[in-house]
Protein backbone atom coordinates (compact mmCIF):
# COMPACT_ATOMS: atom_id res chain seq x y z
CA UNK A 1 0.00 0.00 0.00
CA UNK A 2 2.95 2.71 0.78
CA UNK A 3 6.21 0.95 -1.25
CA UNK A 4 7.86 4.11 -0.94
CA UNK A 5 7.38 4.57 3.32
CA UNK A 6 8.34 0.84 3.41
CA UNK A 7 11.61 2.06 1.40
CA UNK A 8 12.39 4.58 3.46
CA UNK A 9 12.15 2.74 6.71
CA UNK A 10 13.66 -0.23 5.38
CA UNK A 11 17.00 2.11 4.71
CA UNK A 12 16.87 3.67 7.94
CA UNK A 13 16.75 0.58 9.25
CA UNK A 14 19.49 -1.03 7.40
CA UNK A 15 21.74 2.41 7.83
CA UNK A 16 21.44 1.73 11.47
CA UNK A 17 21.98 -1.73 11.33
CA UNK A 18 25.69 -0.83 9.32
CA UNK A 19 26.37 1.57 12.25
CA UNK A 20 25.85 -0.64 14.94
CA UNK A 21 28.11 -3.03 13.39
CA UNK A 22 31.17 -0.96 12.14
CA UNK A 23 30.50 1.60 15.35
CA UNK A 24 30.61 4.71 13.17
CA UNK A 25 29.52 6.36 16.10
CA UNK A 26 32.63 5.88 17.97
CA UNK A 27 35.01 7.03 14.73
CA UNK A 28 34.24 10.54 14.18
CA UNK A 29 36.41 10.32 11.29
CA UNK A 30 34.01 7.96 9.50
CA UNK A 31 30.95 9.79 10.87
CA UNK A 32 32.13 13.30 9.39
CA UNK A 33 32.17 11.66 6.12
CA UNK A 34 28.47 11.20 6.13
CA UNK A 35 26.92 13.67 8.98
CA UNK A 36 25.91 17.55 7.70
CA UNK A 37 28.08 20.52 9.09
CA UNK A 38 29.35 23.12 7.77
CA UNK A 39 32.72 22.47 7.73
CA UNK A 40 32.05 19.25 5.71
CA UNK A 41 29.98 21.18 3.23
CA UNK A 42 32.71 23.79 3.23
CA UNK A 43 35.24 21.03 2.14
CA UNK A 44 33.08 20.15 -0.40
CA UNK A 45 30.68 17.30 1.23
CA UNK A 46 27.98 17.97 -0.72
CA UNK A 47 26.46 14.21 -0.44
CA UNK A 48 26.10 15.05 3.70
CA UNK A 49 22.68 17.10 2.64
CA UNK A 50 20.97 13.86 1.78
CA UNK A 51 22.80 11.05 3.98
CA UNK A 52 22.71 12.60 6.72
CA UNK A 53 18.68 12.42 6.84
CA UNK A 54 19.57 8.01 7.16
CA UNK A 55 21.94 8.11 10.11
CA UNK A 56 20.77 8.12 14.02
CA UNK A 57 22.52 8.58 17.31
CA UNK A 58 21.11 5.83 18.81
CA UNK A 59 18.38 3.25 18.82
CA UNK A 60 15.27 5.90 20.15
CA UNK A 61 16.11 8.18 17.66
CA UNK A 62 15.75 5.74 15.16
CA UNK A 63 12.45 3.80 16.28
CA UNK A 64 10.59 7.53 17.28
CA UNK A 65 11.60 8.81 13.30
CA UNK A 66 10.98 5.37 11.73
CA UNK A 67 7.40 4.72 13.80
CA UNK A 68 6.37 8.26 13.32
CA UNK A 69 7.07 7.83 9.49
CA UNK A 70 5.57 4.52 9.33
CA UNK A 71 1.98 6.01 10.49
CA UNK A 72 1.67 9.11 9.04
CA UNK A 73 3.37 8.34 5.67
CA UNK A 74 1.07 6.22 3.42
CA UNK A 75 -1.69 8.43 4.36
CA UNK A 76 1.06 11.24 2.52
CA UNK A 77 1.82 9.05 -0.20
CA UNK A 78 -1.78 7.79 -1.21
CA UNK A 79 -2.47 12.02 -1.04
CA UNK A 80 0.33 13.29 -3.12
CA UNK A 81 1.93 10.33 -5.09
CA UNK A 82 4.81 8.65 -4.73
CA UNK A 83 6.91 10.83 -6.97
CA UNK A 84 5.77 13.98 -5.05
CA UNK A 85 5.91 11.97 -1.62
CA UNK A 86 9.32 11.28 -2.30
CA UNK A 87 10.16 14.17 -3.44
CA UNK A 88 8.79 16.34 -0.12
CA UNK A 89 10.53 14.01 2.18
CA UNK A 90 14.24 14.68 0.68
CA UNK A 91 13.54 18.27 0.12
CA UNK A 92 11.84 18.89 3.98
CA UNK A 93 14.64 16.53 5.15
CA UNK A 94 17.53 18.92 3.16
CA UNK A 95 15.95 22.39 4.13
CA UNK A 96 15.91 21.28 7.68
CA UNK A 97 19.11 20.04 7.79
CA UNK A 98 20.37 23.85 5.89
CA UNK A 99 18.33 25.58 8.22
CA UNK A 100 19.71 23.92 11.65
CA UNK A 101 23.43 23.93 9.79
CA UNK A 102 23.52 27.53 9.44
CA UNK A 103 22.86 28.59 12.48
CA UNK A 104 25.03 25.87 14.74
CA UNK A 105 28.32 25.99 14.89
CA UNK A 106 30.72 25.04 11.96
CA UNK A 107 31.90 21.95 13.27
CA UNK A 108 27.89 20.47 15.01
CA UNK A 109 27.14 17.50 13.37
CA UNK A 110 23.51 16.58 12.18
CA UNK A 111 21.94 13.08 11.99
CA UNK A 112 18.72 11.90 11.59
CA UNK A 113 15.51 12.04 9.68
CA UNK A 114 13.24 14.35 11.66
CA UNK A 115 13.62 17.32 9.49
CA UNK A 116 12.04 15.16 6.97
CA UNK A 117 9.60 13.31 8.97
CA UNK A 118 8.28 16.99 10.26
CA UNK A 119 8.06 17.53 6.57
CA UNK A 120 5.69 14.76 6.07
CA UNK A 121 3.80 15.22 9.09
CA UNK A 122 2.82 18.96 8.10
CA UNK A 123 1.81 17.79 4.86
CA UNK A 124 -0.51 16.00 6.43
CA UNK A 125 -1.76 18.56 8.60
CA UNK A 126 -1.97 21.37 5.89
CA UNK A 127 -3.65 18.56 3.41
CA UNK A 128 -6.72 17.54 6.63
CA UNK A 129 -6.30 21.08 9.09
CA UNK A 130 -10.02 19.74 11.01
CA UNK A 131 -9.06 16.36 11.48
CA UNK A 132 -9.13 14.95 14.67
CA UNK A 133 -6.40 13.22 16.10
CA UNK A 134 -5.11 11.83 19.32
CA UNK A 135 -1.32 12.45 19.77
CA UNK A 136 0.97 11.33 22.78
CA UNK A 137 2.00 14.20 24.78
CA UNK A 138 5.49 13.34 25.70
CA UNK A 139 5.12 10.02 24.31
CA UNK A 140 3.11 9.15 27.63
CA UNK A 141 -0.51 11.36 28.02
CA UNK A 142 -3.02 10.76 24.90
CA UNK A 143 -4.49 14.44 23.80
CA UNK A 144 -7.01 14.74 21.80
CA UNK A 145 -6.88 17.96 18.87
CA UNK A 146 -7.44 18.97 15.37
CA UNK A 147 -4.17 18.43 12.53
CA UNK A 148 -3.81 21.70 12.28
CA UNK A 149 -3.44 22.58 16.19
CA UNK A 150 -0.47 19.67 15.62
CA UNK A 151 0.85 21.19 12.73
CA UNK A 152 1.25 24.98 13.98
CA UNK A 153 1.80 23.58 17.59
CA UNK A 154 5.30 21.92 15.73
CA UNK A 155 5.84 25.09 14.62
CA UNK A 156 5.77 27.09 17.48
CA UNK A 157 7.52 25.16 19.66
CA UNK A 158 10.32 24.29 17.47
CA UNK A 159 11.06 27.72 16.98
CA UNK A 160 10.48 28.70 21.24
CA UNK A 161 13.01 25.84 21.86
CA UNK A 162 15.39 26.60 19.40
CA UNK A 163 15.53 30.59 20.51
CA UNK A 164 16.04 29.37 24.26
CA UNK A 165 17.91 26.39 23.52
CA UNK A 166 16.21 23.96 25.27
CA UNK A 167 18.06 20.11 25.12
CA UNK A 168 20.49 21.98 22.58
CA UNK A 169 21.57 18.20 21.28
CA UNK A 170 18.41 18.20 19.26
CA UNK A 171 18.00 20.17 16.15
CA UNK A 172 15.23 22.12 16.72
CA UNK A 173 15.75 24.46 13.55
CA UNK A 174 15.97 21.09 11.62
CA UNK A 175 12.26 20.54 12.46
CA UNK A 176 11.34 23.78 11.92
CA UNK A 177 12.86 23.80 8.18
CA UNK A 178 11.56 21.01 7.16
CA UNK A 179 8.04 21.39 8.72
CA UNK A 180 7.70 24.65 7.03
CA UNK A 181 9.11 23.02 3.64
CA UNK A 182 6.15 19.89 3.80
CA UNK A 183 3.52 22.78 4.75
CA UNK A 184 4.70 24.90 1.35
CA UNK A 185 5.19 22.27 -0.56
CA UNK A 186 1.87 20.72 -0.22
CA UNK A 187 -0.06 24.23 0.06
CA UNK A 188 1.75 24.36 -3.30
CA UNK A 189 0.80 21.19 -4.81
CA UNK A 190 -2.99 20.73 -3.06
CA UNK A 191 -5.37 22.57 -6.02
CA UNK A 192 -3.37 19.99 -8.84
CA UNK A 193 -3.25 17.04 -6.05
CA UNK A 194 -6.80 17.21 -4.89
CA UNK A 195 -5.69 15.65 -1.40
CA UNK A 196 -8.12 12.25 -0.14
CA UNK A 197 -9.18 11.64 2.63
CA UNK A 198 -7.32 8.65 4.01
CA UNK A 199 -8.47 5.51 3.57
CA UNK A 200 -11.15 3.93 5.78
CA UNK A 201 -9.85 1.08 7.74
CA UNK A 202 -11.80 -1.80 6.88
CA UNK A 203 -12.89 -2.48 9.99
CA UNK A 204 -17.03 -2.94 11.52
CA UNK A 205 -20.18 -3.26 9.85
CA UNK A 206 -20.06 -3.99 6.22
CA UNK A 207 -22.93 -2.31 5.40
CA UNK A 208 -21.21 1.09 7.22
CA UNK A 209 -18.35 1.04 4.99
CA UNK A 210 -20.34 0.74 2.43
CA UNK A 211 -22.66 3.62 3.30
CA UNK A 212 -19.49 5.72 3.68
CA UNK A 213 -17.91 5.23 0.47
CA UNK A 214 -21.16 5.43 -1.22
CA UNK A 215 -21.59 9.35 0.61
CA UNK A 216 -18.02 10.10 -0.97
CA UNK A 217 -19.43 9.11 -4.37
CA UNK A 218 -22.04 11.84 -4.02
CA UNK A 219 -20.19 14.22 -2.60
CA UNK A 220 -17.02 14.20 -4.65
CA UNK A 221 -18.28 12.02 -7.32
CA UNK A 222 -16.42 8.42 -8.39
CA UNK A 223 -12.90 9.98 -9.24
CA UNK A 224 -12.91 11.96 -5.81
CA UNK A 225 -12.17 7.96 -4.64
CA UNK A 226 -8.86 6.62 -4.51
CA UNK A 227 -7.68 3.24 -6.42
CA UNK A 228 -7.98 1.03 -3.38
CA UNK A 229 -11.13 2.99 -1.85
CA UNK A 230 -12.69 2.20 -5.44
CA UNK A 231 -11.49 -1.65 -4.91
CA UNK A 232 -12.71 -1.69 -1.09
CA UNK A 233 -16.58 -0.45 -2.79
CA UNK A 234 -16.43 -3.06 -5.63
CA UNK A 235 -15.31 -5.98 -2.44
CA UNK A 236 -17.70 -4.80 -0.68
CA UNK A 237 -20.65 -4.77 -3.07
CA UNK A 238 -19.42 -8.42 -4.52
CA UNK A 239 -19.46 -9.50 -1.12
CA UNK A 240 -23.04 -7.97 -0.57
CA UNK A 241 -24.25 -9.23 -3.67
CA UNK A 242 -22.98 -13.29 -3.03
CA UNK A 243 -24.93 -12.55 0.74
CA UNK A 244 -28.52 -11.67 -1.25
CA UNK A 245 -27.49 -14.41 -3.49
CA UNK A 246 -27.30 -17.13 -1.09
Amino acid sequence: MAPVTASLVGVCLGVFALEYAFHIAERPDLLSRWALSRDGLASGMWWTVVTHMFLHANLLHLMVNVLGLWFIGPEVEMMLGRSRYLLLYFISGIAGGLLQTAFAAPSSELVGASGALCGVLLSFTTAYPEMPLQALLFFVLPVRMKAKTLGRGLVLLSLLFAMVRFLPQIGHLAHLGGALAGAFLTWWWLPSSKARRPVPVMRGDPQQRTDELLARVVEEGIEGLSREERRQLERLADRGGRRRGA
